[in-house]
């Protein structure tokens, strides 16, 4: 990949002869094109280095060729910087597109590609195919989240990392989709009722343990007492008649 990369919907395969030229950065055509809702859609990046400058296009059509192909008006607001990680962008309106077209997505900006162009910036292209399909025929979790590299501390001298804020991820549906520059909000219900169960599961393991360690304690307690009182029993002797047991000293 170059500087940044379509995470979803999938994109074209990437050449570093390529990358540079428009209008999708690939010498491959449009193949294994991916279902995309016609409404709550979202794109989600995966960015390796600095870029700026990032305009995200559409182009409806089976194989668009030219950079005129895309429409003027971009699908997402135009992203002046994006630092390292992942992020997660919502389409705004797509006009009048039914389902059952097949279209391309294509990113353009601006990075630096160590060795290339003297260190300065360049122009990248990526590009995903897809086909739109009703919001209420879309059934794709597709991954979709908001996280960089500079949200996290470097590790500290015990060799762990503290996060100074949380990444938020979330599955990207018809229904739910998130726009870049913010997180998701809360835990799913599914998480919050696997956390419950692993908690009961936790307590009534932790029990168990407690209840073990405990038997084991008392049944050792209860084979020293009997031990102790078959030797008292045994240095007791037998009693004489009309004579009081004796007890003997204990040392």
């Amino acid at each position: 990949m170059g500087p940044v990369a379509f995470l979803w919907p999938p994109d074209r395969n990437w050449t570093a002869q390529a990358d540079n030229i428009a209008p999708c950065g690939s010498a491959d055509g449009p193949s294994n094109r991916t279902e995309f809702p016609l409404t709550q859609g979202a794109v989600a990046l995966t960015i390796a280095d600095e870029a700026w400058n990032v305009a995200i296009r559409l182009a409806t059509g089976n194989d668009p060729r030219t950079e005129s192909d895309f429409i003027d008006d971009q699908v997402v607001s135009n992203v002046s910087e994006v630092d390292p990680g992942h992020q997660c962008y919502k389409l705004q309106s797509i006009g009048e597109i039914t389902a059952g077209t097949n279209a391309t997505i294509q990113m353009e900006y601006w990075g630096e590609f160590e060795g290339e162009n003297n260190g300065n910036n360049q122009s990248f292209f990526a590009c995903a195919d897809i086909t739109f399909v009703a919001a209420s025929d879309f059934n794709i979790s597709a991954p979709c989240f908001n996280v960089t590299s500079s949200e996290f501390d470097t590790p500290s001298s015990s060799g762990t990392s503290s996060p100074t804020s949380s990444a938020s991820s979330t599955s990207n549906t018809s229904s739910d989709s998130q726009s870049g520059g913010g997180g998701g909000g809360g835990l799913s219900t599914g998480a919050k009722a696997g956390i419950a169960v692993g908690s009961i599961i936790g307590g009534l393991a932790l029990i168990g343990l407690v209840a073990l360690l405990m038997l084991r304690r008392g049944k050792a307690m209860g084979l020293k007492g009997k031990e102790e009182y078959e030797l008292r029993a045994k240095d007791l002797g037998s009693p004489v008649p009309g004579q009081e047991p004796t007890t003997p000293a204990r040392t």
